[in-house]
This record gives C-alpha cells, sequence and structure tokens, in this order.
C-alpha cells in the first residue's frame, strides 16, 4: 500500500482492554482489521461491527474466540500500523478488506468515510482494488472503488447515493453549490439533477442542531423554491426502511 494512505493519525478509542486481550490471545501477528480497524481509524460506519475482525497468519492454529472473527492471510508489514499499542491494518488496506467481505453499501460507507477523514486517495484506492489477485472479492472491492465519492459528507448521503445509483437514478451532481442570477451562493445540495432542477436532500436524526440552524434551513428552501428548484427531502427512516418509496419519488420527478 501506498505510504499516503499511512498517514500519522493516531485512531479512535478502541475497545480497548477487548481488543487488546483478542490480540494477545491470538498472537505476536494479530491485527485488527475489516470493520474494526475502520472504526478504530475513526470511520462512520452504517452499524456497528457485529464482531472484532482480526486477522492472523495462515499458519495460525483455527483457534476460535466467542465474539471474535478471524480472517487467515499473511499481512505484508506496510499494510499494518501500530497505534496505541494495537495492531491495525492501514486505512487503504481495510477499506478493501471491508470491500471485499461486506455488502456494497456497506464498503461505500467506509471508503467515504476514511476519504473524508484525508486518509485515503481515491486515484490509488482505485489502482490497489485493480491490482488485486483474482478470485473472490476482487469484483467487489473493484466496484467499490469505483462508486466512492469524497464528497459525501455523511454515511446517510453515502447510503442515498447507492441506493439511487442502483436504480438507474446516479445523481449527476453531489455536494452541488446553488447560486442565483448575480452569482450569489444560495445553497450547497445533497444531491442534484441540474437538467431538471431537482435537487434531493436527505436528513439525518440531529439535522437541525437549533432554531437558528432550523430558520436559515427554512430561508435557504424558500430561495431555492425561488429559483425554481423541485427539492425533496428523505430521512434516515426513508432511506433506510423504505427505499422503495425514496425510489419511486424521485423517478416520478425526473420522468
Amino acid at each position: 500500500m501506498d505510504s499516503r494512505w499511512r498517514r500519522a493519525r493516531e485512531p479512535e478509542t478502541l475497545r480497548g482492554v477487548d481488543e487488546a486481550e483478542v490480540l494477545r490471545r491470538l498472537g505476536p501477528r494479530a491485527t485488527l482489521s475489516h470493520l474494526s480497524a475502520a472504526k478504530a481509524w475513526g470511520a462512520e460506519l452504517l452499524a456497528d461491527p457485529p464482531a472484532i475482525d482480526v486477522t492472523v497468519p495462515r499458519s495460525r492454529s483455527r483457534i476460535r474466540l466467542a465474539g471474535v472473527r478471524v480472517h487467515r492471510t499473511d499481512l505484508p508489514g506496510a499494510e499494518v500500523e501500530v497505534r496505541a499499542e494495537i495492531r491495525l491494518t492501514v486505512p487503504g488496506r481495510t477499506t478493501l478488506d471491508v470491500a471485499r467481505t461486506r455488502p456494497h453499501v456497506e464498503g461505500v460507507v467506509v471508503a467515504d468515510s476514511l476519504l473524508r477523514l484525508g486518509l485515503l486517495d481515491v486515484s490509488e484506492l482505485r489502482a490497489a482494488a485493480r491490482t488485486l489477485p483474482a478470485g473472490r472479492g476482487r469484483p467487489r472491492a473493484v466496484a467499490v472503488s469505483e462508486d466512492v465519492d469524497p464528497r459525501a459528507g455523511s454515511v446517510l448521503e453515502s447510503v442515498a447515493r447507492v441506493l439511487l445509483a442502483s436504480h438507474g437514478l446516479r445523481p449527476p451532481r453531489c455536494q452541488y453549490e446553488v447560486v442565483d442570477a448575480d452569482g450569489a451562493f444560495v445553497g450547497r445540495v445533497d444531491f442534484c439533477w441540474p437538467q431538471a432542477r431537482l435537487i434531493v436532500e436527505v436528513d439525518g436524526f440531529a439535522f437541525h442542531a437549533d432554531r437558528d440552524s432550523y430558520r436559515r434551513d427554512r430561508r435557504r428552501l424558500n430561495a431555492l423554491e425561488q429559483l425554481g428548484w423541485r427539492v425533496l427531502r428523505f430521512s434516515w427512516e426513508d432511506v433506510i426502511e423504505r427505499p422503495d418509496y425514496v425510489i419511486a419519488v424521485v423517478r416520478s420527478c425526473l420522468h
């Protein structure tokens, strides 16, 4: 992996004793990996990992630990960091591992998040995915690398973008800056179809932190409407629990 995937940045607080004890029991070359490494590097995840992911050498005996998902491969030294006395895979290797083993949307969420943190480079990620050995997981890693977008501002944006693209509704513009006739900035929107004058925004649980932000958002929406934009708003529940509804509404506005 390229050295730029190994920037000097301390990972987020790990599970501490749990991970350290698991790694100790699995041997000196046991390494936190996959979703667990992604979380350690500070990536936002679609959901908490169902187990602690650890990679051990192929020669390691097939020990099993409750709550631990053991992966067996020989990791090159350049793909491992030691942070806070914990061995973990570097961001690039972590992203490819998640992409190869988890659903597509989870891989994109992790990659987008690590890109936001400045821990990945898009061109390097795509090159690394294409040069993976042939076999199970390589096509999935390539697909994730091609679907990433460093402009995604949140997990929900990543999920919504993947959802729309999977139904042939890939937004031509993400994090689009709308200006008025005089070129004055009106607002930045999540997704935009300029020719259709359609904007789609997705709102997480804590979208409005206070009344002032709520009022500013209302004024922004009014300004967009005055400029002739149609604005669709979808919640976390819409995107995650009612994806068919989201697709139907967006498609009806584009056709």
